[in-house]
């Protein structure tokens, strides 16, 4: 893709996109944010488990 594409493939795609409402910024916060803790929640779970089983360097 030239770069002459691509900025007018840019600005097509600025002026077709809107902000979010206040409502959908907190839902994909609130995702973001569940699957953060959940990543981090599994993480510390496989930490203690080696921990544990004696193959931890803590």
């Amino acid at each position: 893709m030239d770069i002459g594409r691509f900025i007018e493939s840019t600005k097509r795609l600025i002026r077709a996109s809107s902000k979010p409402t206040r409502e959908e910024f907190w839902l994909m916060l609130r995702i973001s944010l569940l699957g953060i803790g959940l990543i981090g929640g599994i993480g510390f779970m496989v930490r203690i488990l080696f921990l544990f089983l004696g193959t931890g360097t803590a």
